[in-house]
């Protein structure tokens, strides 16, 4: 059953007045945006996402910024040639560790392996940073930005597991190396905190961020 977008005035008016991107090519963060009926261009980031994890003080601080960077390298690729006002969705998701390591997406099956195999019995936490730019006609654009975190309790993961799930190719383009959303549902006891947050895209949290921008006049 095709999902039913969720209309509503304020939204209907952004899509008028602006071009709406999204600088991601997430199949899952362009499923969840769908649900609000926003009509939207994708366009991905070409930002390397090479920024020195040694730099920031916490993960949250490194993928807010990784996100930020992402959606500015949209936002000024586009400017130029958009004859509609910008409003640029960027996002950036990891998973760190109950060490504290930060989880991106893995660089070889052995590496997904490896990073399942410290996920067991541990609690991982994943973040998403959520920066949204806006072209307002001033000098320099809007931007508003959020980070949304998320506790995964994950069960115990012997080889076994960890191989066959592996094999099935499902870790290799997933921050952290696993989906909740499909096989890693049956690895995963509990989580604490928005469950689309670990999906991707921490949906709440990006409406309470429109909200706040039509309160205040900007959309």
């Amino acid at each position: 059953m095709e999902a039913i977008g969720l209309r509503i005035p304020f939204i209907e008016a952004l899509e008028q007045r602006f071009r709406v991107v999204l600088a991601s090519a997430s199949p899952r963060r362009r499923e969840l945006l769908d649900r609000l009926g926003i009509s939207y261009e994708v366009i991905p980031s070409t930002f390397a996402e090479d920024l020195d994890k040694a730099k920031y003080a916490a993960a949250s601080d490194y993928v807010l910024d990784t996100a930020v960077q992402k959606t500015t390298e949209v936002f000024y690729r586009l400017k130029g040639e958009s004859s509609k006002p910008l409003f640029v969705i960027g996002a950036d998701t990891i998973v760190v560790n109950s060490r504290g390591v930060i989880l991106e997406k893995p660089t070889s099956r052995d590496d997904a392996a490896a990073t399942l195999r410290g996920l067991s019995n541990a609690v991982n936490t994943v973040y998403t940073g959520v920066c949204v730019m806006i072209d307002t006609g001033s000098a320099q654009p809007h931007v508003v930005t959020a980070v949304e975190a998320t506790g995964v309790e994950f069960g115990e993961l012997d080889d076994a597991m960890v191989d066959a799930y592996v094999a099935t190719g499902e870790p290799h383009d997933k921050a952290g190396s696993y989906a909740y959303q499909s096989l890693a549902c049956f690895f995963v006891h509990r989580i604490r905190g928005d469950y689309y947050n670990v999906v991707g895209f921490p949906c709440a949290r990006f409406f309470q961020m429109l909200r706040e921008l039509h309160a205040g006049g900007v959309i």
